[in-house]
């Protein structure tokens, strides 16, 4: 059967590392995270435009702020992991994200892939700046993190170097005032979402039907 994967670029390192041969790719930018209709859009596209001739499309996406919602197919089968964002899927499983979520909820999450993809708020602020100058800039950004308490590295098993992610990810915490702290990350849901060891951790989507939000709790 012909499948695609239609994933977030966050995650490209990731699936990079353990893509099976042959099996189409499409990355589409983090910063859709932030305007979830619009993501919601280029999924759509993506899925009718972009992956005919497949019969299955596997979406490297979790609910992402309900951006992946009524997303459908009347010929594809859709297979999409049943968690919230890509945190759960660097950390292996949604079980792990609310441990660390119980030791701390106010935490901010960096890998190699938000960091490539300017998903950071040391990029975050360093555009403010140059749009609203750095003071107001300086504001905007400790009102927006002022409820964090930790910044956490996660470690992903990736061929390149990840040193000076690590240095970048401290700098980051020291720059809002965080602790810092790294844990390993996991490839096991992502293995399983590519090779088709679809589980109780992933949702699959027949044709003629949509995500819904009862998926995912």
């Amino acid at each position: 059967m012909h499948r695609a994967v239609v994933a977030c670029s966050a995650l490209k390192a990731e699936i990079s590392t353990v893509l099976p041969e042959g099996l189409e790719t499409m990355f589409l930018e983090y910063a859709l995270h932030r305007q979830p209709e619009k993501l919601n859009g280029e999924l759509r596209r993506a899925i009718n435009r972009e992956t005919s001739g497949c019969q299955e499309v596997i979406l490297g996406y979790g609910l992402c702020s309900n951006g992946t919602l009524g997303l459908g197919h009347s010929c594809k089968r859709l297979i999409i992991p049943r968690v919230h964002d890509c945190i759960s899927i660097l950390l292996g499983s949604a079980e792990r994200y609310f441990q660390e979520f119980n030791k701390e909820p106010g935490t901010i999450y960096l890998s190699k892939g938000w960091i490539d993809s300017c998903g950071d708020p040391l990029t975050q602020y360093q555009d403010y700046s140059q749009r609203i100058g750095e003071e107001n800039a300086r504001w905007a950004i400790n009102e927006e993190y002022r409820n964090y308490k930790r910044l956490v590295f996660i470690n992903m098993p990736v061929e390149e170097d990840l040193a000076c992610y690590r240095d970048y990810a401290r700098e980051t915490a020291d720059f809002l005032g965080l602790s810092y702290e790294e844990t390993e990350g996991s490839l096991e849901l992502i293995k399983k979402l590519l090779y088709g060891k679809w589980d109780g951790s992933f949702a699959v989507i027949e044709p003629g039907k949509v995500v819904t939000r009862e998926y995912f709790f």
